[in-house]
C-alpha cells in the first residue's frame, strides 16, 4: 500500500511540474501570437488546411420535430382531416397505412381472455415541443453529460440529449461531380451542436461542393454492433446494426443526409443541414386500463425477430430512399426486466425497474427493433409475471422505421379505439432537488381509417402516501403541500405528447441559527470590572481549583480572564512540573536522542516557571494582547484585549460581545516588544461538547472521548422537514367516455420524495503533531490572519510559539524530513514517553504544555481508537468497520463492549506540503499522542467511506484534527 506522505510527495512534484510546463507555455505563446499578428487569417495559406474562417459545421435537426410543428399549427381542439394528417406524416417518410391498429390475441391457458392492443404513432416516443419546460438551446448546452438526469437515464435520442455523433464528408469540383468514396474525411466525432471535435474547413481554391452522412450514436471501433461502409467502399454508405438482446443496452440508431452543398462565397461556410431520421422502429408495451388481473409483471421479452441487418443511407436529403435488409436467417430474443403491477399502473408505459425509494431514479427504457416483417416470421412478444404465469403473443404486420409500436396487454373486450399513455417521472426525488423529472400525456383516438384525432384529458384528483407508498389516502382534489402546481394539468390531446416538468417543495430547518441562539441566549459571563476566570470554573460553569490549559471552551457572552501559565502547567491548583519536565534519562532511536528534557519557551530556553511572567526569572512577561486569526467576524472584541496584573496573577482578558458570539474559533495570544510569548485557542460552542463517552478499544481499555471534535465549527448546518419518503399519485383522465359500460380511460403519475438528512458545511481546528497552535478549518479568515510557510528546514519549539498563525513546510532535512520541527522529540505530547518500538500501545499519557486539549483531557494514547474495527487493524471490509449506519461525513462508531457510540466527522486535513485544507466531509485523520515507526511519523486514526485504520501512522508536519479524551 503507498503510504500517505508518498502520494502527497507525487503530487507536489506534478503540481511543481505543471507550474514549470505553464511557465514555460506562456512564454512561447506570447511569442508564436506575435508572430502571427500581421498575417491574414482568412486566406488560404494551407492548402491541405482550408480557409480557417470557414469550419464544416452542421445544422442539426430531427425529421419528426418537423411534422410535429406542422401539426402544432392546426388550430387548437380543431379535427386534423385526413389530408393534413396524410401531409405531415409524409415529412416522416409515412403514410396512414402505416399506422396500424389491430387486435393479438394472447396464446395459452393463462391468456385465454387476454389480448395484446397494437397502436402505432409517428415518430420515435416523440414529445410535444411547444409544451416543454426547458429550450432547446438549454438540452442542447447540457446533452452528452455524464448527471444522473432523468433525461440522461433513459435510452431514448432526441435533439435535447443528442450526443457525439459520426460524419462523413465527400468533395466535388462540381454540383453533379463527386468522389464516390469519403475523401474529404471520413467517421469525424462530431458535437452535438454540429461542430467537429477536430475542425475541418472549406477550400475556396478548389472542391467548393460538398456532401455528408452523420450516423449517430458515435461509431467507435470499440463497439462492433455498430460499423459504418470501409472508407474506401465506392457506393452509397450503409450501417451494419446489432440489437443488443438487453434492452438496457439498446441503441437508437439515426441517420442524415446533408444534399449536397455549395462553398460559395469566400470565408463563409455555408448552411449545411443535416436531418436526422430514426431508423429503427421503438416498441412499448403497457398495461390496459381494463385488465382485470392483479399481478405485477417481472420481464417483457420479444422472442424470434431480427437481430442484424444493413442499412443503406438516403441518396435524398429528405431521406425517402433510405432502406433497411435485415438478416432473418439471424434471430434473437430481447429482454426488459421491470417490475409493474398490473392493477396499480392502468395505461403506464412499462419502461423497466422502478427506483429504489433513494436518490436511484428508475429505468425509462424502450425496445428499438429493426424494421420487419412479422407476418409468419414466428415473431412473438413474451410477458412474465412474479407468479410465474406467461403469455405469448404472436405479432403480425410489419414495424416500420421511424414509428413507435405500443403493444397494450388488455383484456378481450376493451375498446382499443381510444389510447391513453402516461409516462411516469423517473422518481424518487432526493429531498434536496425540486425539480421531479418529466411526465408526459399522449391521449388521442384512432379512426377505423387510420386517422388519428386528439381526446382532451385533465389531472381529477391526487392520493398521498406519508409511508412510502404502502397506503394511500382517498382520492382528493387537493393535491400535497409539499407538491408544486404541474405546468401542464390538462390538454387537448395529441398522437405525440403534452409534457411538463413536476416540481416539489424542499424545506429545511436552520439548526445552526438554533445552535448560536443557544449560545446568544446563555447568561452573560464576568462583568467590564469582574472578569470570569476560564481557568477556576469548569466548562460547565462550576467553580473549581485552578487548571490552566491552551484550548478554553466558551458557551456564554460576557467577559474572560486567562491567567498567563504555560499550557496545563497549574493543575488542580497546584504547580504540575511533569508538564514540561521530559525523562531524566536519554531515549534513544537509530542514534538520535529525542528526549525532549525541559520544555522550551518561545525563546528557545527551557521553561522554569508555571507563570510566563516568572519563568527565567521574568524576562517573558508580556506587555500587550492581540487576535491572531478568528473564523467569525467579532467574536472576540479586538478592543477589549488587555493585560492585567503582575507575577502569579497576572492575566490576558476580553470581551466576547452577545451580538456576536457564534459557534466558531478564535487564537488570541500575547506579547512583548511585539513578539508572541504564548497562545491560546478558544472554542466557541455549547458546553455539552466536552462531555464524555467511555469507549472500550480492541485491548478492553476504557477512553472517555469528547462528544464532539476539538474546535469543531459549523459554518452551515440545515435539516430537510422530509423526514420519511412520502408520494404522490396524480390521476390523469380522459373527457370522453368510452365503451360500455363507458368508462374514460385514466393513468397515474407518482411522484416519490426521498426523506432528508442533516446538510452540513463544516470544520475543526487542525494541529501539526507536537504543537498547541491551532489551524484554521476555513481559509476564510474573519479577523487577524493565517499563512503557510514554505521555508525548509524545519522550525525550533520557540520560533513555533512565536508564530501560532502560521503552519510549517516539513523540515526536507534528515534524519527529520517530514516533521515540521529542526529536531526530533517524541516526547512532545506525552511528556514522559520512553517507547521507541511498540509503538501501539495503551502506555499512559502524561500531559504536556504543548497538549491543545481543553483541562481536564488530553491527547490519547495510540491504541484508544483501535475498538473502531472488529479486529483492531486497518481494513477495506465494511464488515469489520465497528459502525453504527452509514457514512455520513463521519463514521458513527461502536464502543468495543458495551452499547455506547460516538460519531467523528471527516475533519479532513491540511497537508505539509502546501498547507491547503482538503477532504472535508470525506477523510477522517485524528493524532495520537505518541511518535510511531521513525523519526518523523506519528500514529493517527484514519478513515475514509471505504476504509477505517485506528493504527495508521503518517508524516507529523501534516495538520490533523485532534479528539480529547479525559485525563
Amino acid at each position: 500500500m503507498i503510504r500517505f506522505k508518498e502520494y502527497l510527495e507525487r503530487r507536489a512534484r506534478r503540481a511543481a511540474f505543471v507550474s514549470v510546463c505553464l511557465a514555460g507555455l506562456t512564454v512561447f505563446g506570447g511569442l508564436f501570437l506575435g508572430s502571427c499578428a500581421n498575417e491574414d487569417l482568412g486566406k488560404d495559406n494551407d492548402k491541405d488546411g482550408g480557409d480557417r474562417n470557414a469550419a464544416v459545421a452542421f445544422n442539426v435537426s430531427e425529421a419528426q420535430n418537423d411534422a410535429q410543428e406542422a401539426a402544432a399549427k392546426t388550430m387548437p381542439g380543431a379535427p386534423v382531416t385526413r389530408a393534413a394528417f396524410s401531409e405531415q406524416l409524409g415529412m416522416m417518410n409515412l403514410t396512414p397505412a402505416d399506422l396500424t391498429t389491430q387486435k393479438l390475441a394472447a396464446e395459452g391457458a393463462a391468456g385465454a381472455d387476454l389480448c395484446l392492443i397494437e397502436t402505432t404513432t409517428p415518430g420515435v416516443i416523440p414529445t410535444q415541443q411547444g409544451s416543454n419546460a426547458h429550450d432547446t438551446q438549454t438540452a442542447a448546452a447540457t446533452a452528452g453529460t455524464e448527471e444522473a438526469t432523468a433525461a440522461t437515464r433513459a435510452n431514448i435520442t432526441t435533439l435535447k440529449y443528442l450526443g457525439h455523433f459520426s460524419s462523413y464528408g465527400y468533395r466535388g469540383t462540381t454540383a453533379t461531380s463527386f468522389s464516390t468514396t469519403p475523401n474529404w474525411f471520413y467517421n469525424k466525432d462530431t458535437n452535438p451542436d454540429g461542430t467537429l471535435v477536430d475542425p475541418v474547413y472549406w477550400s475556396w481554391t478548389s472542391h467548393h461542393f460538398g456532401k455528408f452522412y452523420a450516423v449517430s450514436p458515435l461509431v467507435t471501433a470499440g463497439y462492433t454492433k455498430l460499423t459504418v461502409s470501409p472508407e474506401t467502399y465506392a457506393s452509397t454508405p450503409y450501417v451494419d446494426f446489432e440489437v443488443e438482446p438487453n434492452v438496457t443496452d439498446q441503441k437508437d440508431l439515426m441517420t442524415a443526409f446533408s444534399g449536397v452543398v455549395e462553398y460559395a462565397s469566400f470565408g463563409v461556410p455555408p448552411t449545411t443541414n443535416l436531418k436526422f431520421h430514426h431508423a429503427l422502429t421503438a416498441v412499448r408495451f403497457a398495461v390496459g386500463q381494463n385488465l382485470s388481473w392483479d399481478k405485477t409483471i417481472d420481464k417483457v421479452e420479444i422472442r424470434g425477430a431480427v437481430s442484424k441487418g444493413r442499412y443503406t443511407m438516403a441518396t435524398d436529403a429528405d431521406g425517402t430512399d433510405a432502406a433497411w435488409n435485415p438478416d432473418y436467417t439471424s434471430t434473437g430474443t430481447f429482454s426488459l426486466a421491470c417490475s409493474v403491477n398490473t392493477k396499480a399502473n392502468p395505461n403506464v408505459i412499462i419502461v423497466g425497474k422502478p427506483g429504489d425509494n433513494s436518490t436511484t431514479p428508475g429505468d425509462n427504457y424502450t425496445f428499438y427493433m429493426i424494421p420487419q416483417t412479422l407476418t409468419g416470421k414466428g415473431v412473438k412478444a413474451y410477458v412474465h409475471f412474479t407468479d410465474g404465469t406467461e403469455i405469448s403473443v404472436t405479432l403480425t404486420g410489419s414495424w416500420k422505421p421511424g414509428t413507435t409500436k405500443t403493444y397494450k396487454i388488455s383484456n378481450t373486450n376493451s375498446n382499443w379505439q381510444y389510447t391513453l399513455n402516461v409516462t411516469p417521472t423517473l422518481g424518487p426525488v432526493p429531498y434536496n432537488q425540486t425539480d421531479a423529472g418529466w411526465y408526459s400525456v399522449q391521449s388521442y383516438r384512432q379512426a377505423p381509417d387510420g386517422t388519428q384525432q386528439a381526446v382532451a384529458w385533465k389531472v381529477v384528483g391526487y392520493q398521498e402516501s406519508t409511508d412510502g407508498g404502502t397506503t394511500w389516502s382517498p382520492l382528493s382534489d387537493t393535491k400535497p403541500e409539499w407538491l408544486d402546481e404541474l405546468p401542464v394539468k390538462e390538454g387537448n390531446g395529441t398522437t405525440w405528447s403534452e409534457s411538463g416538468i413536476a416540481t416539489i417543495q424542499t424545506s429545511f430547518i436552520d439548526k445552526l441559527a438554533a445552535y448560536n441562539k443557544v449560545l446568544h441566549d446563555a447568561n452573560a459571563k464576568g462583568t467590564a470590572s469582574s472578569y470570569y476566570d476560564l481557568s477556576t470554573h469548569d466548562y460547565k460553569g462550576n467553580p473549581t481549583a485552578r487548571n490552566t490549559a491552551n484550548s478554553y471552551l466558551i458557551s456564554a457572552p460576557g467577559y474572560y480572564k486567562i491567567p498567563l501559565v504555560y499550557g496545563n502547567a497549574i493543575k488542580n491548583g497546584h504547580d504540575n512540573p511533569d508538564s514540561y519536565t521530559g525523562p531524566s534519562a536519554p531515549v534513544m532511536y537509530y542514534g538520535t536522542d529525542v528526549n525532549l528534557y525541559h520544555f522550551k519557551d518561545h525563546n528557545d530556553q527551557d521553561i522554569t516557571d508555571p507563570w510566563i511572567t516568572q519563568t527565567n526569572g521574568g524576562v517573558n512577561a508580556p506587555d500587550d494582547a492581540k487576535i491572531v486569526w478568528t473564523d467569525q467576524s467579532g467574536i472576540v472584541e479586538a478592543s477589549s484585549l488587555g493585560i492585567e496584573g503582575s507575577g502569579t496573577n497576572a492575566f490576558v482578558h476580553f470581551r466576547v460581545p452577545q451580538d456576536k458570539i457564534k459557534n466558531g474559533n478564535a487564537v488570541i495570544a500575547v506579547t512583548k516588544g511585539g513578539t508572541v510569548v504564548w497562545s491560546w485557542h478558544l472554542w466557541f460552542a455549547k458546553s455539552e461538547e466536552l462531555n464524555t463517552i467511555p469507549m472500550v478499544n480492541y485491548q478492553n481499555k476504557t477512553y472517555s472521548f469528547t462528544q464532539q471534535t476539538l474546535g469543531l465549527v459549523y459554518y452551515r448546518w440545515e435539516v430537510s422537514t422530509c423526514s420519511k419518503t412520502r408520494a404522490v399519485r396524480i390521476k390523469v383522465e380522459q373527457t370522453i367516455p368510452n365503451g360500455s359500460p363507458a368508462v374514460k380511460q385514466s393513468g397515474t403519475i407518482t411522484i416519490t420524495q426521498t426523506p432528508g438528512r442533516d446538510e452540513k458545511k463544516f470544520g475543526s481546528t487542525l494541529y501539526q503533531w507536537g504543537r498547541k497552535d491551532a489551524t484554521p478549518s476555513t481559509d476564510a479568515i474573519a479577523d487577524g490572519s493565517y499563512s503557510f510557510d514554505g521555508t525548509p528546514g524545519g522550525r525550533s519549539i520557540g520560533y513555533a510559539i512565536q508564530h501560532p498563525g502560521q503552519m510549517f513546510i516539513n523540515a526536507q532535512t534528515n534524519p527529520h524530513y517530514y516533521d515540521w520541527c529542526n529536531a526530533t522529540y517524541f516526547n512532545l505530547w506525552s511528556a514522559k514517553n520512553t517507547e521507541v518500538s511498540n509503538w501501539w500501545n495503551d502506555n499512559t499519557v502524561v500531559k504536556t504544555i504543548y497538549d491543545p486539549c481543553p483541562a481536564g483531557l488530553k491527547m490519547p494514547a495510540s491504541n484508544a481508537f483501535s475498538g473502531f474495527t472488529t479486529t483492531g487493524q486497518g481494513t477495506y471490509t465494511p464488515s469489520e468497520f465497528n459502525v453504527e449506519g452509514s457514512f455520513d461525513e463521519g463514521w458513527t462508531f461502536r464502543s468495543h463492549s458495551g452499547t455506547n457510540t460516538i460519531f467523528i466527522p471527516a475533519s479532513g486535513f491540511r497537508a505539509y506540503s502546501y498547507g491547503l485544507l482538503s477532504a472535508v466531509g470525506s477523510y477522517g485523520y485524528y493524532w495520537s499522542a505518541v511518535p510511531c515507526s521513525s523519526l518523523d511519523y506519528s500514529c493517527y486514526l484514519d478513515f475514509e467511506p471505504n476504509k477505517v485504520n485506528p493504527i495508521h501512522d503518517s508524516t507529523r508536519s501534516h495538520a490533523f484534527a485532534v479528539r480529547p479524551v479525559a485525563e
